[in-house]
């Protein structure tokens, strides 16, 4: 989780420097950044990984079947979406270099 998470984490700031924000297609963290800048989305995704991480945690010390499933599909969910994010950016990092 923490992999796919970094991975959409160095892309999106590779992303910001290449493209320009505009090309973020998360208006959360859009604004996040025009907000607060950079540093501030990079804190708040270290934020939410370990909370993802204690999530996970505490459903999986649980003994019945249904909160273990919980807690794997709680990580099963923030692993793809962090291989989705770091795929749409990377994208967006080549659709840019083809349109020049």
């Amino acid at each position: 989780m923490s992999a796919a998470q970094l991975l959409d984490l160095t892309t999106f700031v590779a992303m910001v420097r290449q493209v320009g924000l505009d090309a973020e297609l998360n208006p959360l963290v859009a604004d996040l950044v025009n907000g607060y800048g950079l540093p501030m989305a990079a804190i708040a995704k270290l934020a939410l990984m370990a909370f993802v991480v204690a999530l996970t945690i505490m459903l999986m010390r649980r003994t019945g079947r249904f909160e273990r499933a919980l807690g794997i599909a709680v990580i099963g969910v923030a692993i793809v979406a962090g291989v989705i994010g770091g795929g749409s950016n990377v994208l967006a990092m080549g659709s840019f270099a083809l349109a020049r």
